[in-house]
């Protein structure tokens, strides 16, 4: 199965350390699972995502990865060249708000941005105005709870918070250990059978096709 159209997934935010390069990963791997042509493209100059693609075994589900600089003319080289894919997955470097022309040409491609963050107040303080912003460019975008504690009253606090700001995935990723330690072996939490945590992966990928209008797997 594959999708008419190439869509791009902006996965983007001005805070490191909220997940950014671990959702991108695995929704790349689940959509290639899903019997999707997948791209992605690593613009943080850390390059965790090609370090994550160099460790990644030849037998397990093809995703081709493309790297570049977050300047505008990498940009908009790697925007009009990678084709042919279904979907593209985009990760980004954290304070992307120092990069406002390069980002303009990212969000004016982009189909859907999502937002990852903690349940922190450092979190929220970070990322309600960068929301804020993004929604001003009328590109579709939402927030996905990442490395959260789901059993904790801060965590009910931040997603009541959130919705104030824009749409939030009904679907958070606890901070179980096995969604980081995939990093390791270069495959996503849905490649790896029995680990915690696959069944929230997989529902925000469904989140994320649903809001590409990327149909289910055939």
């Amino acid at each position: 199965m594959t999708a008419s159209v190439q869509k791009r997934l902006l996965v983007a935010g001005p805070k490191g350390g909220i997940g950014k390069t671990t959702l991108a990963r695995n929704i790349a791997v689940a959509a290639a699972l899903d019997g999707l042509a997948v791209a992605t493209l690593d613009l943080d100059a850390q390059r965790s995502l090609t370090k994550w693609y160099g460790k990644r075994p030849v037998d397990m589900t093809p995703i081709t990865h493309y790297e570049g600089e977050m300047v505008v003319e990498d940009v908009q080289d790697a925007m009009a060249g990678i084709s042919g894919f279904d979907l593209v997955v985009i990760d980004t470097p954290p304070s992307i708000e120092d990069h406002p022309e390069a980002f303009r040409v990212l969000v004016a491609a982009a189909d859907l941005i999502l937002v990852p963050t903690g349940q922190s107040d450092d979190d929220l303080d970070s990322v309600r105005p960068w929301m804020r912003f993004i929604r001003k460019t009328s590109t579709d975008a939402a927030f996905i709870l990442n490395r959260v504690n789901p059993r904790t009253r801060s965590f009910t606090e931040a997603k009541s918070i959130l919705v104030s700001d824009g749409r939030v995935c009904p679907i958070e990723i606890p901070a179980y250990d096995d969604v980081a330690a995939t990093s390791s072996y270069g495959i996503g939490i849905l490649e790896l059978k029995g680990a915690k945590g696959r069944e929230y992966v997989a529902g925000v990928w469904n989140f994320t096709r649903a809001e590409l209008g990327i149909g289910g797997p055939a």
